[in-house]
């Protein structure tokens, strides 16, 4: 499932950037950035949870 910029993110983990594929780290709950790559379609898709 792939996240808008601007959701929260629903886990801790590893997040990655639909278009460009950069790898992002977020916390559950954090607002979720555009991507810095500047993606302007750019979704945000969750690869590996973290503890």
């Amino acid at each position: 499932m792939a996240y808008q910029p601007g959701t929260e993110a629903p886990k801790t983990g590893i997040y990655w950037c639909s278009v460009c594929k950069l790898p992002a780290q977020f916390k559950e709950g954090e607002k979720l950035p555009t991507c810095t790559n500047l993606c302007g379609r750019g979704k945000w898709e969750f690869v590996k949870e973290q503890k």
